[in-house]
């Protein structure tokens, strides 16, 4: 009996996953089930409601629970050159290929999906103000970023992160510092975010669709 009350569960969330993937366009079924089922019982017990098959009914006629379930699922675990390997092939391998061909004033443009809190979009920025310069980067470059999670959005937008998020950074890449705490304001115009300087020209960031 229990098997079948588990079984039947594991297929309500199925049934709630494909429902958000249709409706929202927000695929989640890749997660491990343990994790997301968690975050997924969290929202049921806030909303007291008992069942997968209720919550599906409590979104159908709340459209404001569909951000709080996502920052519920998403964790935004990043910071600036985070998995240094990957980002020191970005700057060796790609980076240089992608310069090698393309037009000599031609526009660089560039997607940072699932960017949380923004460092990924600024820490390319850096790359790109390092391999080419300021004055190239202002000119040519632009980095869309997109999330779900808008508080996270918000951030990214400021651009302006405490001197421990920051310590990761390697002393010889671009940025800009202020009042003890270090800022990405010299990335953030290019990375689609509104407002101050260098590396910043160039940055938008973006709700993702859903």
């Amino acid at each position: 009996m229990t098997d079948d009350r588990e079984q039947d569960s594991s297929e309500r969330v199925e049934d709630l996953l494909q429902y958000l993937k249709k409706t929202r366009g927000f695929d989640i079924t890749a997660y491990k089930r343990s994790g997301l089922v968690r975050r997924i019982d969290r929202r049921l017990q806030a909303v007291s409601v008992p069942s997968y098959d209720g919550y599906q009914d409590y979104l159908e006629h709340h459209a404001e629970e569909f951000d709080l379930l996502f920052n519920t699922i998403l964790i935004n675990v990043t910071s600036f050159f985070r998995d240094a390997e990957a980002w020191r092939f970005v700057a060796t391998e790609v980076v240089p290929r992608i310069m090698a061909d393309a037009r000599p004033d031609g526009a660089i443009r560039v997607w940072s999906a699932g960017c949380a809190s923004g460092e990924e979009a600024y820490t390319l920025a850096m790359i790109l103000v390092d391999h080419m310069g300021v004055h190239q980067f202002r000119h040519r470059v632009k980095i869309y970023a997109s999330d779900f999670d808008d508080e996270a959005l918000a951030q990214a937008r400021h651009a302006t992160y405490s001197a421990q998020h920051v310590q990761d950074i390697p002393p010889s890449s671009s940025r800009a510092t202020s009042s003890g705490s270090r800022t990405a304001t010299s990335s953030r115009k290019t990375c689609g975010v509104p407002s101050s300087s260098a590396v910043t020209t160039s940055c938008r960031t973006r709700r993702s669709p859903g």
